[in-house]
């Protein structure tokens, strides 16, 4: 994809022709995932449960927005909800999930997303986007952080017993 094929993206409403993209990149949310303790098998079964829960959950406020190409194939998705801010209690916009395609990795789309997401939240008048990402997975976070996200907490785990 060229710097004009990047131009052409278009960022639009996922329909519910969309949902086989939207189910087909749990693994790309979950490459690089690696938590003490938890099978890869128990990170599949999450991320699963996760985005059923997330699209199908229809929470008041929610978006998913799909990123396409000029001649309209899919590229990849965001999916947004008002949540609430722990540290303020006011609400803010979140990033539930974004992903795309791994053949137009480093290609703008995953920038393109993340612009609507914040014009999303604009829109919406929430002062700031949110949003987590597994430790383990430092691509996302390079480019979250390329973005101007910083680390606000960080979730420890230990195993107890035997």
């Amino acid at each position: 994809m060229s710097d004009r094929a990047a131009e052409a993206i278009v960022i639009r409403p996922a329909t519910a022709a969309d949902r086989a993209l939207l189910d087909s990149l749990d693994d790309r949310l979950i490459g690089e995932a690696v938590v003490p303790d938890v099978t890869r098998d128990g990170i599949v079964a999450f991320q699963t449960n996760y985005t059923k829960a997330a699209l199908d959950g229809g929470k008041p406020g929610a978006s998913t927005l799909v990123a396409v190409d000029g001649a309209g194939e899919p590229l990849g998705y965001v999916h947004l909800e008002p949540e609430k801010d722990f540290l303020t209690g006011g609400t803010c916009g979140y990033i539930s999930i974004l992903a795309v395609r791994a053949e137009v990795e480093g290609r703008g789309v995953a920038k393109r997303l993340l612009e609507a997401a914040e014009s999303w939240a604009a829109d919406a008048g929430y002062p700031f986007l949110r949003l987590d990402v597994f430790a383990s997975n430092a691509t996302a976070r390079r480019f979250y952080a390329r973005r101007g996200f910083a680390e606000e907490s960080l979730s420890l785990r230990r195993k107890v017993g035997g």
